[in-house]
């Protein structure tokens, strides 16, 4: 145990020494080909689980040659939904870090889908992912070099401060929703004027419940559960919380909202899942997951993961349809006055959240030939 400890630290000591001091943003980049879902339901809108899977795949590369070693995901800041994609599709995926701090890692990726009827790339969805490198401990690695190119100087300053905005984006987010759990008493005047709903009912009455283990396959080096595996399960208990509410099965998830990787995940933890509806608009709603973990070593059980995922409904012919169902405001129940509160104020960042991509969309040279396609 000794020798192996010691083993540990000369390879840490070795990557230190052989980081450089910069980096250029175009030599991070990473792109990722496949043929993604089922080919029986091809055709079929896939839902969002398989994409956020291969999102982590690409952020988890990327960081883990950039850190020379390993990395752990700590966050799915933003993902928004672009256009659909469909089981069967070939599918693209590109990453690249817009920001780097000693530990730390933002990964911006895209996703692009090939239509054969065009023959073109379509952008499909963004995401901004943020990672950390790890020692032999799972503690934080700082040894990442400055994210710099002489030669594009001004682009390198630009994403510099974007990534300092978003830094301040997710702080003052934090705070504000912290700031309602101080809020001695919410009244129903405090909160947006509601939409005309033929039926309310409590978020309490809204929430979905499984519980489950994971399997050695879906086990990382690190012996923890790989991070797109366990979104492939948010998603899909969003979806059917969504689905639930509305009692339609046409639904997709079209953003996904600080989802927050606090705590890794063991095989011989057991996990609770709970989702449940936190707010309703015109044509979709947003669900709250939280994941919860219990040890059946130590006992106890604590909250690993927890984010936010916006589900939109649709009519037969995938055009909008309005969510008649909406959620009850009562004033006596002030811990669901308070998840209303909050809803409320996410609602105000999401503008700012999307106005703080660093990359345009386009599409590198490479594999996939993509050079030789038109995008859309």
């Amino acid at each position: 145990m000794t020798l192996k400890a010691l083993v540990g630290t000369v390879k840490d000591l070795w990557r230190m020494r052989s980081m450089p001091a910069q980096v250029r943003p175009k030599d991070t980049r990473s792109v990722i080909t496949d043929i993604i879902g089922d080919e029986s339901q091809k055709g079929k809108v896939l839902n969002a689980g398989p994409i956020l899977a291969l999102m982590d795949v690409v952020a988890g590369a990327i960081s883990y040659r950039l850190s020379m070693g390993a990395a752990a995901t700590i966050s799915f800041d933003r993902v928004d939904l672009v256009k659909p994609v469909f089981h069967g599709d070939h599918v693209r995926l590109e990453g690249e870090v817009i920001g780097l701090g000693k530990s730390s890692m933002a990964v911006q990726v895209r996703v692009f889908r090939h239509d054969l009827k065009t023959d073109t790339l379509q952008h499909t969805h963004d995401a901004i992912i943020t990672m950390v490198a790890i020692n032999r401990f799972g503690r934080p690695r700082e040894c990442l070099p400055e994210l710099f190119d002489p030669n594009n100087a001004d682009h390198c300053l630009k994403m510099s401060e974007l990534a300092k905005q978003r830094k301040d984006l997710s702080s003052l987010w934090r705070h504000e929703q912290d700031t309602v759990n101080a809020l001695p008493f919410i009244k129903q005047s405090d909160l947006a004027t509601l939409q005309s709903k033929a039926e309310r009912v409590a978020v309490s009455d809204t929430v979905v419940e499984v519980r489950n283990c994971f399997l050695p396959r879906n086990l990382n080096p690190h012996d923890t559960v790989f991070g797109g595996d366990l979104l492939v399960w948010m998603d899909k208990i969003a979806l059917h919380c969504a689905q639930k509410f509305t009692r339609s099965e046409k639904m997709v998830t079209i953003a996904m909202n600080r989802v927050f990787f606090k705590l890794p995940i063991l095989m011989l933890d057991m996990v609770r899942m709970r989702a449940r509806v936190v707010h309703v608009d015109h044509f979709h709603l947003e669900v709250e997951v939280e994941v919860f973990i219990h040890s059946i070593i130590s006992g106890g059980e604590r909250k690993s993961h927890s984010g936010y995922f916006t589900v939109l409904n649709l009519d037969d012919n995938n055009k909008f349809k309005p969510i008649e169902k909406g959620l009850k405001i009562d004033e006596t129940n002030q811990e669901e006055m308070r998840i209303h509160m909050k809803a409320q104020k996410r609602r105000n960042f999401e503008g700012e959240d999307t106005n703080l991509l660093a990359l345009k969309t386009r599409i590198l040279s490479g594999e996939f030939a993509a050079d030789q396609h038109k995008h859309q």
